[in-house]
């Protein structure tokens, strides 16, 4: 009983995280969009290179994939798509080192 304990509770708290890491990567995007437009700017060309580099990859690993991927999953992703994708990671990865650093400081 209790595994299966452990397992609902790993299930609601990864859940409750994956909405808070939403949430916050989506307020972390607005923010940049309307009171840091240089830097969004930045990070958006940023993101293009980033992108252009996927696309590189993909070329390069699946050359007969090329086609197929320019007109479905690339045709579909734009800069600002990448860096809404690449604000999520980064997001994401911050509030999951706070609250290991937390749990370890709190000696859970």
């Amino acid at each position: 009983m209790a595994g299966l304990g452990a397992l609902l509770w790993a299930i609601i708290s990864s859940f409750a995280l994956l909405i808070i890491e939403l949430m916050a990567a989506l307020f972390t995007y607005f923010y940049l969009a309307i009171f840091e437009r240089e830097w969004f700017g930045w990070l958006i060309g940023y993101s293009r290179e980033v992108l252009n580099f996927c696309i590189g990859q993909i070329e390069l690993w699946f050359p007969s994939f090329t086609n197929a991927a320019n007109a479905t999953l690339i045709g579909e992703l734009a800069p600002k798509s990448m860096l809404l994708l690449l604000i999520g990671l980064v997001v994401g990865a911050a509030i999951r080192l706070v609250i290991w650093l937390a749990r370890r400081l709190a000696g859970v």
